[in-house]
C-alpha cells in the first residue's frame, strides 16, 4: 500500500466514531473485543470489523491474549496512537501521526508528503 492510501485509510478511521471510541478505551488499558463492544454499544460485527482495520493500519495492536475458559483464549487489544493531525489544505487532506511500535519503543510512520501552498506574490 502506498502512502498517500495508507493516509487515506488512517483519516477516514480517525474521523470513524466507532473507531474514535475503540481507540480512546483502549489507550489506557488492554480490552477484549467483546468489552469494547459492551462499553462502547458497538454492535460485536462491527466492532470486530474496526478492530481489524485499525490493526491493519497499525493503529490498535494485541497486548496480549488471556485464557478464560478450558483454553479458549481472548485477544486483548490496545491503542497504539500517540498521536494524529488533520489538515485540510488546497482541497486535499493530509494525515500525520505516530505509533507506539508492536515491541516497545517509539518509532514515527513516515507521513505522507503534505500538498506545498502555492507562492505568494509579491506585494
Amino acid at each position: 500500500m502506498n502512502p498517500e492510501d495508507k493516509a487515506k485509510d488512517v483519516s477516514r478511521l480517525l474521523a470513524d466514531d466507532y473507531s474514535q471510541k475503540i481507540l480512546v478505551s483502549t489507550f489506557g488499558s488492554p480490552m477484549s473485543a467483546q468489552r469494547l463492544s459492551k462499553i462502547c454499544q458497538i454492535p460485536i460485527a462491527a466492532c470486530y470489523r474496526r478492530i481489524h482495520e485499525l490493526e491493519t493500519a497499525g493503529l490498535i495492536g494485541v497486548d496480549r491474549e488471556k485464557e478464560v475458559y478450558k483454553g479458549r483464549k481472548v485477544r486483548l487489544y490496545k491503542c497504539r496512537l500517540k498521536w494524529a493531525t488533520i489538515k485540510f489544505m488546497n482541497g486535499r487532506f493530509a494525515v500525520r501521526y505516530d505509533t507506539e511500535p508492536e515491541n516497545g519503543g517509539s518509532a514515527e510512520i513516515p507521513p505522507p508528503v503534505e500538498p506545498q501552498l502555492p507562492p505568494q506574490p509579491a506585494q
